[in-house]
């Protein structure tokens, strides 16, 4: 009788019996899996908190940061102005306030620019100022002198020169044309560099002056210009 039940329900007891060692098994992997993780520390160790270095990078980051740049001061005082007085044949004269380094050009400017009399013939427009002068521009027909006080803007030469001669009052006179330097020849009212070589270059053609009149022939000087020297040359 058992083996007739047992070749009955063999296949069920079969299954039954997989199903149970399937269950147990599991119950088993799961049970010891918990009692695994209890025994783990509960707070992450300090040294996995930390984050790793980013050595890829760390190169590039630190050339990325600037490095200081050193801070220097000017000590150096800023130059004081200048203050000069500009009057003759200007159109606004008066004491006007300059920069250091500027010029007599610069001068002459700010004080409106130069009436139709002025001489610029005898002015040196690109002399630097000087605190505390004057600036007298001059007028045609006349010659520009040089006062106490007063700057030297004028390429007139104040003493006697070996080409010229002087009278009683101790002025200049007449310089000799046919043996003055080219030098010499620059303290006459506007005779410049150019027209005093050309002076010198005409009495080598021509073996010098003989007359005064002359010098017309010399290009620049014209009737005018002639009228302004007339006085103060000489051929012999």
């Amino acid at each position: 009788m058992l083996l007739d039940l047992w070749e009955r329900y063999r296949r069920y007891v079969l299954f039954a019996g997989a199903i149970l060692f399937v269950g147990s098994s599991v119950w088993l992997y799961q049970a010891d899996r918990g009692n695994g993780r209890s025994e783990l520390p509960l707070e992450t160790p300090a040294f996995a908190k930390a984050p790793l270095p980013n050595t890829k990078n760390a190169g590039k980051e630190e050339a990325a940061i600037p490095a200081e740049a050193p801070i220097t001061k000017n000590t150096e005082p800023p130059a004081a102005p200048l203050y000069v007085d500009v009057k003759g044949q200007v159109k606004q004269p008066g004491m006007y306030r300059f920069d250091a380094g500027m010029r007599v050009a610069d001068a002459i400017t700010k004080a409106g620019g130069t009436l139709p009399e002025a001489d610029l013939e005898q002015i040196n427009l690109a002399q630097p100022l000087s605190d505390g002068s004057a600036i007298v521009v001059p007028t045609k027909g006349t010659i520009a002198t040089t006062v106490p006080g007063q700057q030297a803007i004028s390429t007139l030469a104040s003493g006697v020169s070996p080409g010229s001669s002087s009278n009683q009052g101790g002025m200049e006179s007449s310089i000799n044309v046919n043996t003055a330097s080219a030098e010499e020849l620059t303290t006459l009212p506007g005779i410049g560099q150019a027209r005093a070589r050309a002076i010198l270059q005409y009495r080598a053609d021509k073996g010098g002056f003989r007359t005064v009149d002359e010098l017309k022939e010399i290009e620049g000087i014209g009737d005018k210009m002639f009228e302004r020297i007339k006085d103060r040359i000489r051929i012999r």
